[in-house]
C-alpha cells in the first residue's frame, strides 16, 4: 500500500504511524521540517521518500525500519545522518 503526500503538507497526522502495513511512503515536495520518531512503528516500509522538504534532521528511530530499501532524503537541510541509519542492512538506495 502507497501513501503520497499532496505537497504542502507542513504537519502529519500522529495516526500516520498507526499504519503499520504501508509499504512505501512518498512525502516528497513538502514543507516537513521533521520527522517523528513514531516512523519507526512503520516497520513494514520498504520505500520512504522524504525528499525536497525542510528537514534538519532525522530521527535515530529511523535505523529500526530494517525493511527500508530506498531511503530518498535529497533536498532537504540535512547536515548528519543519525549513525543508526547503519542497521539498515537491507539499503540498496540512499538519495
Amino acid at each position: 500500500m502507497n501513501f503520497c503526500g499532496a505537497g504542502g503538507i507542513v504537519n502529519l497526522s500522529p495516526s500516520l504511524w498507526h499504519f503499520g502495513h504501508l509499504t512505501k511512503l512518498y512525502l516528497r515536495n513538502n514543507q516537513l521540517v521533521s520527522l517523528p520518531a513514531d516512523v519507526a512503528h512503520l516497520s513494514n516500509l520498504v520505500l520512504l521518500d522524504v525528499s525536497s522538504n525542510k528537514l534538519h534532521t532525522l530521527p535515530p528511530e529511523l535505523g529500526d525500519i530494517v525493511s527500508l530499501k530506498e531511503l530518498l532524503l535529497s533536498n532537504n537541510h540535512l547536515r548528519l545522518l543519525p549513525f543508526e541509519l547503519g542497521k539498515l542492512f537491507q539499503l540498496q538506495k540512499l538519495g
